[in-house]
């Protein structure tokens, strides 16, 4: 399984998306809708001499949802993005965390970035946060 389908796959579990759908790379243009997408980054921070490295995988979770000149609405958005920082700490201190397969352990789930407006429109906007999964990969020697 690759990192993005065991990502995807973990944050289905998070009761606040509620059941919707979860795309990878794609955000629609209806509100009430998310996307798991991949940040670029430099994976590997530590190699051993066994080939075994440590690594991180960057991550957005976003959604698009209402936006408009309503407070309460952008109270609500940011709200969202504050109690799935908190769910994501809980995962943290229960060492709950997505299984990525043989060969490779992760350690560390963490949110890099506070809850934001990235794209705003007429009445929707794309919201996001930045998150990092941090992980052990055993060398092939």
């Amino acid at each position: 399984m690759s990192i993005i389908e065991a990502v995807r796959k973990y944050l289905q579990t998070c009761p606040l998306l509620k059941g919707g759908t979860l795309n990878v790379d794609f955000l629609p243009p209806e509100a009430a809708t998310y996307s798991v997408d991949v940040v670029p980054v430099k994976p590997v921070l530590k190699a051993y001499m066994d080939g075994s490295s440590q690594r991180q995988f960057l991550f957005v979770l976003a959604t698009r949802t209402y936006y408009g000149e309503f407070v309460r609405q952008q109270l609500d958005n940011l709200c969202f993005f504050e109690e799935f920082a908190e769910w994501l700490d809980k995962q943290n201190r229960t060492r709950s965390f997505p299984n990525l397969g043989d060969g490779r352990n992760a350690r560390k789930l963490e949110v890099t970035t506070s809850g934001y407006v990235f794209a705003p429109d007429t009445d929707t906007a794309r919201y996001q946060i930045q998150c990092r999964l941090s992980y052990f990969q055993k060398g092939e020697r």
